[in-house]
């Protein structure tokens, strides 16, 4: 009596070499996303010059956390009873999540641009140079101004959040926001997304020059007490070692 042939043994082989197969397409396709992403990125600093391999990974890997942490808030908020979620990183008006009172509009906010390309063009945006601010000619207490650079440092603790911006590597300035008990919600939520800012992120700070003694920065006789807050370009996070 002839032996029945044996089959199975033969299908693990199969199923392996369609394995090894696919994954190389996986490889191939995951690279080919990093490179489109990469193409979106800036290719120069707040100041023009050439961004690093290393820096354009950075911003890549901060990019890619932010938006998974979007898509995550955004399914959270359709499990919560459904409706669109606000943009990631932006502080918004409206009812609490407790279903309190809904709170007007408040003449500050945050907002999380994403990454913005270097080929943008805002005809509208003219930043002050920091290193004019609070000296004879420049910006003095009382007026109203937007600077652009990087976030030196930040500190804050319950009602306050202090920012120092650094505009080229000379030239700082601080940026300061209490808590605003008119607006106890939204000030809080604007508490929260100043405090979480990491360090060498590139942000445009909107506000009113006011008199202040900061030793610690280039402009010292002057600080600007926060009115927008805009994040073109987030730093990843320092590691904690």
């Amino acid at each position: 009596r002839l032996a029945a042939p044996v089959l199975s043994a033969s299908r693990p082989a199969l199923h392996g070499h369609a394995a090894a197969a696919r994954a190389p397409l996986r490889l191939i396709r995951s690279m080919a996303d990093d490179a489109a992403a990469l193409e979106e990125l800036p290719t120069v600093d707040e100041n023009g010059q050439p961004l690093s391999k290393n820096a354009l990974k950075k911003l890549l890997k901060a990019r890619q956390i932010a938006e998974k942490k979007a898509k995550k808030a955004a399914e959270a908020a359709g499990r919560g009873g459904g409706g669109s979620a606000p943009a990631s990183g932006s502080v918004e008006s409206g009812s609490g999540s407790d279903g309190g009172p809904e709170e007007a509009v408040a003449p500050w906010g945050f907002s999380d641009l994403g990454v913005v390309m270097s080929a943008e063009r805002r005809p509208d945006f003219a930043p002050a140079a920091v290193a004019q601010l609070g000296v004879p000619g420049g910006p003095g207490p009382g007026d109203e101004v937007v600077v652009r650079g990087r976030l030196a440092t930040v500190r804050g603790k319950g009602s306050s959040a202090f920012l120092v911006v650094r505009a080229g590597s000379l030239h700082t300035v601080q940026a300061v926001f209490f808590r605003d008990a008119s607006y106890p919600r939204q000030s809080k939520e604007m508490l929260s997304a100043l405090q979480s800012l990491t360090e060498e992120s590139v942000v445009e700070v909107e506000g009113r020059l006011q008199p202040a003694e900061v030793l610690s920065c280039s402009q010292d006789g002057v600080e600007i007490a926060i009115s927008k807050v805009r994040l073109p370009s987030p730093a990843p996070p320092k590691p904690s070692f």
